[in-house]
């Protein structure tokens, strides 16, 4: 009977024993989790996203000042063309003012000389009219006289020229040869109107080149022709006719290369040496 007992005993201690071993432990079914460890890495991720924002703000910020520089740079090119520009405006505008500066002193030296050498030259004996609207005679000889109230009206022009107000001049030099085609001051007028229809605004060299040559044709003995041919020779070039414009101012050093009309001569050398 005990020994019958002891085997029923033994027998449920083994089958109590298999099955602790086949049971899952407990550990696995409930985890336990430490609430100062999960604090912990709470706090972990929160630091690691604080210390990433800077970063991104100072890629963006570096991002930022890329793009200003660049825009500075474009800027600073653009003003560096413009300031070019401006530059070349202003030698050329400088240029300008000193080749009119250099031509009313002309007028006034040619006036000086004049009243010093008013000079002889042909008389016109017949007239027509030029594409400029102007008298034309052929040349003949003897001494020009003075028409009476010729004096006056050349002298309102010239004053014109003194003051400046170049095209009132001009129109007044038309008219005075419509009026006085054989006075004595027509030449003059002539070569007035050549160095006026430089400087008025539009400037017409055509009709500066007309009026020289007029001069030259109808008084080939008058003080002013050294002047006059000089100045074609100059109107040429800047009709950008260079071959016509040396023949010209050769002509002029040839010419003229000796004695009291050397000044034109010498005017026609440095011409030619500076831009031929």
């Amino acid at each position: 009977m005990s020994t019958r007992f002891s085997s029923k005993t033994a027998l449920y201690s083994s089958a109590v024993f298999v099955s602790l071993l086949l049971s899952p432990p407990l550990s696995a079914q409930a985890p336990i989790i430490d609430a100062s460890a999960r604090n912990s890495t709470i706090s972990e991720v929160a630091a690691s996203s604080r210390a990433s924002a800077p970063a991104a703000a100072n890629n963006n910020s570096s991002s930022g000042q890329g793009e200003l520089f660049y825009q500075l740079q474009l800027l600073q090119q653009e003003v560096m063309q413009l300031r070019g520009i401006v530059e070349e405006q202003a030698h050329l505008l400088k240029r300008s003012d000193n080749q009119n500066m250099e031509r009313y002193l002309d007028i006034d030296k040619r006036l000086a000389e004049l009243a010093r050498n008013p000079g002889t030259a042909a008389t016109r004996t017949r007239s027509a009219v030029t594409t400029t609207g102007l008298p034309v005679t052929a040349s003949g000889s003897g001494q020009l006289v003075e028409i009476e109230g010729e004096k006056a009206a050349y002298d309102r022009a010239y004053s014109l020229v003194v003051s400046k107000r170049f095209y009132e001049s001009l129109e007044a030099f038309k008219q005075f040869l419509l009026d006085y085609p054989l006075g004595k001051y027509a030449p003059n007028s002539y070569y007035w109107m050549g160095e006026l229809y430089q400087v008025v605004k539009p400037q017409d060299l055509e009709a500066a080149r007309q009026s020289f040559a007029q001069l030259l044709d109808q008084y080939p003995d008058h003080s002013k022709v050294p002047d006059a041919m000089y100045k074609l020779g100059k109107v040429y070039y800047l009709k950008d006719n260079k071959p016509k414009a040396r023949e010209w101012l050769e002509r002029v050093i040839t010419s003229y290369g000796q004695g009291k009309n050397s000044a034109a001569a010498d005017k026609a050398r440095q011409f030619v040496n500076s831009n031929f």
